[in-house]
């Protein structure tokens, strides 16, 4: 590697190192029927705090307004 190289390479790193990142996977159980929602955010100027917010109200499921006859009929 030359000298450019191995620069151009600390500096991916660092600027990697850099990123805020949140996962959150939420799961909601009825009785006839699972509903996942997952949401996965980044940013290297926004906070954990501000991120995790965000990420949460994201995840927010409805709630079934009407019964789904179709449901669990093969």
């Amino acid at each position: 590697m030359t000298e450019q190289n191995e620069t151009q390479e600390i500096e991916s790193n660092t600027n990697e190192s850099k990123v805020n990142e949140v996962i959150i996977v939420k799961k909601r159980t009825l009785i006839n029927c699972e509903e996942f929602v997952s949401i996965q955010l980044k940013s290297s100027e926004g906070t954990i705090a501000t991120l995790l917010k965000k990420a949460v109200s994201a995840t927010q499921l409805r709630n079934l307004e009407e019964p789904d006859n179709k449901l669990g009929i093969q």
